[in-house]
């Protein structure tokens, strides 16, 4: 295994890598963040021998890329929690380009020339099919049809109908209005484009914002147009759509939420920053002088206090899944410096981070020695 050059994969694609083998997965190339190793596990079972496969799961999707009939590579592109439209982008970008990865990856850990498998998309609980290249077109009709109702499932903030939609809209073989051998990748952007350009309507219809909707329609024709082919065109279909669902569903849930809700959730989501009462109120439209007042008659806390909770708890997360420094977590997560870090998890917890994380070990350990009697 060439750990270097697997390195330098893991930045370049910007993904994160591990190995599975008897059931039990190695981290080889990744960042300080926590990983649903179970999740990996049960999509490590979906490797088929002769295959490269992307697995579909409900955050995402991740490469399997087989070494030998009992292990393998599992590459998972690198996320940003508060960057709902640059993950779909890079959803899109990770299967596009899975094919041309996956043999870099097997390249780069075995030293051999790598297979020329086919890949397969694999839905963690459904059947796999083989991804097609290149589809006929028809079925134009049934695809406007399916379009329509994935549209009224948005307007209701129906999410079985709008996967339902979906779903069946994938179903349609159809590419463009004039398929020929040299304006497939057009045909396939017109349509992706003309699907933006009806959910930019409805959402503005609907009542979502100009300013959140244009960077939507702008950011996500300009990434179609970037494009030089699109090898799944089924990601595309799937993916832009719940960028326009997810906006919609948090503009609404906004709207009936009260205004300490609102701030609840504006500081969970920006538990790593250092905020200013100024910041939160020219974001949430609220008073400053009233922010305080209006929290803590909710939730019994100042707006600082409750912050300063949400700090510990992801720095707890951060101890006891990463090997992260006490440093490089109290800078991540906004403190003014690495003493008061301590000072303040240890008023909370009871005990310093270290003494915390060195507690986790030793319970981890203990748990292993006893399965092992």
């Amino acid at each position: 295994m060439h750990k270097k050059s697997l390195d330098w994969l893991a930045n370049a694609a910007s993904v994160d890598i591990f190995i599975y083998s008897n059931h039990k997965l190695q981290d080889i190339s990744t960042g300080d963040k926590h990983f649903n190793r179970g999740v990996m596990l049960k999509a490590s079972k979906q490797a088929k021998s002769g295959l490269y496969t992307i697995v579909q799961y409900k955050s995402g999707y991740m490469l399997l890329v087989p070494i030998n009939e009992n292990a393998g590579l599992i590459l998972l592109p690198k996320m940003d929690i508060n960057e709902d439209l640059r993950n779909v982008f890079s959803s899109i970008d990770f299967v596009s380009h899975s094919i041309n990865t996956a043999k870099l990856a097997f390249h780069l850990y075995t030293g051999l020339d790598a297979p020329d498998w086919d890949i397969t998309m694999v839905q963690l609980h459904g059947d796999y099919k083989v991804v097609e290249q290149t589809r006929p077109m028809n079925e134009m009709v049934t695809f406007h049809v399916y379009t329509v109702k994935m549209i009224e499932a948005l307007t209701n903030l129906d999410e079985d109908q709008f996967k339902e939609s979906l779903t069946d809209m994938k179903g349609c073989r159809v590419f463009g209005e004039a398929l020929t051998t040299t304006n497939v990748i057009r045909g396939q952007k017109d349509i992706l484009i003309d699907l933006i350009s009806k959910l930019t309507d409805n959402v503005t219809k609907l009542g979502l914002p100009i300013e959140k909707v244009i960077p939507i329609q702008m950011g996500s024709i300009q990434k179609i147009e970037y494009q030089t082919n699109i090898l799944n065109f089924d990601a595309w279909l799937e993916e832009i759509p719940w960028i326009f669902f997810n906006a919609f569903r948090n503009y609404r849930q906004s709207l009936f939420k009260d205004k300490a809700e609102r701030i609840k959730d504006y500081l969970k989501n920006h538990a790593q920053d250092n905020l200013r009462l100024k910041d939160i109120s020219e974001v949430l439209g609220i008073s400053e002088q009233n922010l305080n007042q209006i929290f803590k008659k909710k939730f019994g806390a100042t707006i600082k206090q409750f912050s300063i909770q949400l700090k510990v708890e992801a720095a707890k997360g951060l101890l006891t899944t990463t090997r992260l420094k006490i440093k490089d977590i109290a800078d991540y997560l906004s403190f003014a410096d690495e003493s008061y870090f301590v000072q303040t998890f240890s008023k909370l917890i009871g005990a310093t981070p270290a003494k915390f994380r060195q507690a986790h070990i030793q319970a981890k350990l203990t748990e292993i020695k006893n399965a092992q009697l």
